[in-house]
Parts: C-alpha cells; sequence; structure tokens
C-alpha cells in the first residue's frame, strides 16, 4: 500500500512539473523559435529561387545564339513511368522534362513540345501538382502554338506555380529538386550543343557560334552556386546529399575557367579548347545521367 500511494505522489509530482508555468514557458519558446526557424529557411529559400533561371531561359539562349536543334539530347518521354515510386526522381524530371519543352517551343517545335506536356502529366499528379499542368494548361499551350514567346510563358507560368504550391504546402525540398531538374536540363543541353557541334566546318563559322554558346555555359555559374545553397537549405536525405556533392564537383569545375583572364587578353575563342569546359561537360552529363537514370 505504501508503495502504491508513493506511485501516486511521483506521478501527481511529474504532473505539476509537467504543468508548471516555466516548463510551459520553456516550450512555448521551443515553439516559436522552431517556428522562426522555419519561416527564416522559407524566406531563405524564396530569395534563392528568384535568382535561378527560369525553364525557358537557358533554351530561348541556345536559340539566340544560331546553334542548331538537337532533338537528341532532350530526354525520352516514355521514361517518365520510371520515376513512379520514388518522388525525389520525380520532381527533378519534371523539371528536365519542362525544360525540354520549353527548348522544343523556342525551336518552333510546338507540336512535340505540346505532346510532352500531355506525357508528363502522371508526375505532376504523382506530385499533387495536377493544377500546374491541367487540360487549361493544355488548352492555352495548344491555343498558342505559333507564338514561341506565348508558349515559354506558359511553360514558366506553370513552374511558378508548381514552386508556389510546393512551398505554400511545406514541401520545400520537392520544390528545389524540380528546380534543380529544370537548371540540370538546360546546362546539359548548352554543354552538349558545344561538345557535338560539328567539326568540319570552317573554324570561322564554327567559333560564331560556338563562343556565345560558352557564354552561355559560363553564365550559369551563378546560378549553379545559387542551386547549391538551394539544396543545402532543404531537408536532407542521401539523394539530396549525393546530387549536392555532384554539383559541388561541378562547382570546383568552374572555378578553373580563366574566363576574365582570356577576356581580358582577347582570348576569349581559346576557351573553345580550354580542358576545364571538358571536364564541366562530362560532369554535366554525369550529372543529368544519374538524375534521369
Amino acid at each position: 500500500m505504501k508503495m502504491y500511494l508513493k506511485s501516486i505522489v511521483i506521478v501527481a509530482l511529474l504532473a505539476i512539473v509537467a504543468c508548471s508555468p516555466e516548463k510551459k514557458d520553456k516550450e512555448e519558446s521551443n515553439s516559436e523559435a522552431f517556428e522562426k526557424a522555419q519561416e527564416e529557411v522559407k524566406e531563405k529559400i524564396s530569395g534563392v529561387v528568384k535568382e535561378m533561371p527560369a525553364p525557358s531561359e537557358i533554351p530561348f539562349l541556345l536559340m539566340e545564339t544560331g546553334a542548331s536543334l538537337d532533338e537528341s539530347l532532350i530526354h525520352n518521354v516514355k521514361n517518365v513511368s520510371n520515376y513512379s515510386s520514388n518522388n525525389n526522381e520525380a520532381a527533378v524530371n519534371l523539371g528536365v522534362y519542362s525544360t525540354d519543352i520549353a527548348y522544343l517551343s523556342a525551336y518552333e517545335k510546338s507540336q512535340k513540345a505540346l505532346n510532352y506536356i500531355t506525357e508528363i502529366r502522371p508526375l505532376a499528379d504523382q506530385l499533387s501538382l495536377s493544377g500546374s499542368f491541367d487540360p487549361k494548361t493544355v488548352e492555352r499551350f495548344e491555343s498558342n502554338l505559333s507564338n514561341t514567346d506565348s508558349l515559354a510563358m506558359i511553360v514558366n507560368e506553370a513552374i511558378n506555380n508548381a514552386d508556389d504550391h510546393l512551398r505554400k504546402t511545406d514541401r520545400p525540398k520537392v520544390a528545389a529538386l524540380l528546380l534543380a531538374g529544370s537548371f540540370i536540363e538546360g546546362l546539359y543541353i548548352a554543354t552538349a550543343l558545344v561538345e557535338n557541334y560539328p567539326k568540319d566546318l570552317p573554324d570561322n563559322a564554327r567559333k560564331l557560334i560556338l563562343i556565345p554558346l560558352v557564354d552561355v555555359i559560363i553564365k550559369q555559374e551563378e546560378p549553379l552556386i545559387d542551386l547549391i545553397e538551394l539544396l543545402e537549405s532543404v531537408e536532407q536525405d542521401e539523394y539530396i546529399k549525393t546530387l549536392v556533392a555532384d554539383l559541388k564537383v561541378l562547382k570546383e569545375e568552374y572555378k578553373k575557367l580563366n574566363v576574365q583572364q582570356l577576356m581580358d587578353e582577347g582570348k576569349g575563342s581559346e576557351l573553345l579548347e580550354d580542358e576545364t569546359l571538358d571536364n564541366i561537360t562530362n560532369q554535366m552529363g554525369k550529372i543529368r545521367d544519374d538524375v534521369t537514370g
């Protein structure tokens, strides 16, 4: 009986301590600190996201260089079903396909771009982003097949809406991977175009296209840094950690490019022969192969 009473007293004391104002204040303080930290992360992510290029940015820059479309570089839409069991892969590849749609649109391959929008719908559904690639989006796209600027705007809006929805529903990791896939595909296409550009053309003709293409690649260094920062700010898992590690290798390669020095000396064309450019291309190919599987 004494042990029973003692147990009751202990439980009562624990209940009093648990309900004490000091502990309650501490819990409230911890909760407020957690919420504040969450808000700071959201603000940080929003800031970085604004600096990231839109899905159509790199494709349209590539088109403006005069480089021809290379449809062999875009991701096969038949692979959509490969990502149905993994949301990380689904998010990255939805971003990849979005840039492919923009790339096709920039070169007026509008019907094929429209087919891609229709075919990637399962990825959007899987991520609860049906509203970003719904029948209305398809209808708008179909109504503007002859207007490349409008098509680019529609693709960008779809991704922006998806990103906004993901952040509002506290899914910043999925948003970050969506943007990562879009950026990776754009830079992959740019580097592959340089690597595969016909070598049997006169030197001056090749440089006329290749130097602007290399310029597009060089200008992705800052967005790359932003992307790494974005991925490091969200919930970490093995997929994210591996992707960040690979992107950091790419970042280190960018640091080796003596862009300013060559430009100051009027030797910008020497970038085409720079071994570092080959390393960037190879690392970009590796990253793209890894995310598309």
